[in-house]
């Protein structure tokens, strides 16, 4: 089996699927074979990348914008998914917020309980959705994107951090309860990779952000993951690759797992 026909005949939502990682992987299932549903709150963003998809590829997309920090909106994104596909096999959990960025006591609380809406409840609305079709087909991958902060005391993102953890162990906690359905929940760790986020970070003041030069040394220094790189990693957790890897955490800073895409997907 090719690269090319990895995915083939499955579908795939991808949420913050607009820009950065989430539209490299949505691009990386299509040339894989998949169906992909672009799901993001910018319209613009996914239906330019659905177009990416169609005109340029010739593969299949449909643009969905979201909120996925609004649970009917989120049942309504199933709902078009299977009227336009008629099942769904992937769901990758990928948008997130960054902000608010600052001193605990500095920051909004409405921007920190706009963060966890978007990064946790997010995630759970999604996986929550998809999960009795998957279950009723007894096979699905469901892949949350996480970050190295979920274990790091990194101090201006409190929010993104506190999200990350959580997110982690309701990825755990998800895993344990499908185990022998054939359903996969996996977790990657992305490390720094040089999306819009990246730029937040190395542009916010070092008053509210200490750690704003160590960013800005991993772009200087030419220290950043690409989402390319991101997305080769995601595609093989979404493949037969990954059918034993139920309940696992992965890493892109693991030298042994970028050996195994790499011998995978050649």
């Amino acid at each position: 089996m090719t690269v090319s026909s990895l995915l083939e005949s499955q579908v795939a939502i991808v949420t913050g699927a607009g820009r950065g990682i989430g539209r490299a992987t949505a691009l990386a299932f299509a040339r894989a074979g998949a169906a992909v549903v672009l799901v993001a709150r910018s319209a613009d963003e996914v239906h330019s990348v659905a177009d990416e998809i169609k005109y340029n590829g010739g593969g299949q997309a449909l643009a969905i914008p979201t909120d996925i920090s609004d649970v009917a909106e989120v049942d309504h994104l199933l709902v078009l998914t299977l009227r336009a596909f008629g099942q769904v096999d992937i769901l990758v959990n990928n948008a997130a917020l960054i902000h608010p960025i600052g001193k605990v006591w500095e920051t909004s609380p409405w921007a920190w309980q706009k963060l966890i809406a978007t990064n946790v409840l997010g995630p759970y609305f999604c996986a929550r959705t998809v999960l009795p079709h998957m279950l009723e087909r007894g096979s699905g991958r469901i892949i949350n994107i996480s970050s190295a902060v979920a274990d790091i005391n990194l101090p201006g993102t409190s929010a993104y951090n506190a999200s990350k953890a959580a997110l982690e162990r309701f990825s755990g906690t998800l895993a344990a309860e499908v185990e022998g359905s054939g359903i996969v929940v996996t977790t990657f760790r992305p490390g720094s990779v040089d999306t819009q986020m990246q730029v937040d970070l190395r542009e916010t003041p070092a008053s509210h952000f200490p750690q704003t030069t160590l960013f800005q040394s991993f772009y200087q220094q030419d220290r950043l993951y690409s989402p390319d790189e991101s997305a080769r990693a995601i595609l093989w957790l979404a493949s037969r690759f990954a059918a034993t890897a139920n309940g696992q955490r992965f890493d892109i800073e693991d030298k042994t797992f970028q050996q195994r895409i790499a011998s995978d997907l050649q």
